[in-house]
């Protein structure tokens, strides 16, 4: 009797472990909030970075970009709507001494489809002032839309939103 117990025990561990195994690799939803950890990681940039380390990081973000991506900072903001012109600002970026780390905060990711996905979240830059040497945080909140190309999930369309403006202080 204890050796049925022990393989039915054996059975329900290894069920529970391939259905955990599976929400957290495997599940769609799973990998694109995945996908947008690596792009977040990618984006930041360290304390003095060097000239290959750059170069790097910029190789390994074409990556996370389709060619025809779209993207609008803020409604104001100009439209960039490939992913080589999108590279050539992101290159002309130089980064803060002691450089910025970006991160996606409150992710929600929704699901059109098996190869398309809808990304809502904060976006928060923090790096170090310049003349002061204390942390800044700039966040906006921002959409993006991903598809499944090779493979692999790519942004297509992405926009920001302008922060709310803070009411004025009284004297």
């Amino acid at each position: 009797m204890t050796r049925n117990g022990s393989i039915y025990v054996v059975v329900v561990f290894a069920a529970i472990a391939g259905y955990f195994t599976y929400q957290w690799w495997y599940n769609p939803t799973r990998a694109v909030q995945r996908r947008l950890g690596e792009l977040a990681t990618a984006l930041s940039a360290g304390d003095h970075e060097s000239d290959m380390s750059r170069i790097a990081r910029l190789a390994e973000l074409r990556r996370y970009f389709s060619t025809d991506v779209r993207i609008r900072a803020g409604s104001s903001g100009p439209e960039i709507a490939s992913r080589d012109t999108l590279m050539g600002l992101i290159a002309g970026w130089t980064p803060p001494p002691g450089g910025w780390n970006v991160q996606f905060v409150d992710l929600q990711v929704t699901m059109a489809s098996d190869d398309a996905a809808r990304a809502y979240m904060t976006v928060e830059v923090t790096a170090r002032d310049a003349q002061t040497g204390q942390s800044t945080l700039d966040a906006r909140e921002a959409n993006l839309t991903l598809a499944k190309r090779d493979g692999e999930w790519v942004v297509t369309n992405a926009e920001t939103r302008e922060p709310p403006e803070r009411p004025a202080t009284r004297p």
